[in-house]
């Protein structure tokens, strides 16, 4: 695996965080992973001069890094049996809102499926 910049700051821990992330999804992680790559070349800058800062790096990639982190927690825990949105945001500490968002795109991707329903709550499972 190549890695962006040196082995101390921002990028180390990174780095550490999409390991987590590829164990449940490798497909997701690797898109991570070109991104961060291309760190340097976003920071050097362009043929207009323009150049982005660490700051502004930040903040486009860790928003994506924590969803990413939030996907993979739903998938580790739909690894231990079915589970309702309610559930698993009761469980992760998120809201349903954002866990229903990540089923979503989780069951777009085709990583989870409804595997049966309690009273009228789906029950989502990882496939």
């Amino acid at each position: 695996m190549s890695r962006s910049g040196n082995d101390h700051g921002p990028d180390a821990g990174r780095i550490g965080t999409l390991e987590y992330v590829r164990r449940h999804d490798p497909d997701g992680a690797e898109k991570l992973q070109r991104l961060l790559e291309r760190k340097d070349v976003l920071t050097a800058g362009n043929s207009y001069g323009e150049r982005m800062t660490e700051r502004q790096f930040s903040l486009a990639f860790d928003p994506l890094l924590t969803r990413a982190v939030e996907r993979s927690q739903i998938l580790e825990s739909l690894g231990t049996g079915p589970a309702s949105i309610s559930d698993l945001a009761r469980t992760l500490g998120m809201t349903a809102r954002t866990v229903f968002d990540h089923l979503k795109e989780l069951s777009r991707r085709d990583l989870v499926e409804i595997s049966g329903y309690t009273d009228r709550c789906a029950l989502y499972r990882r496939k």
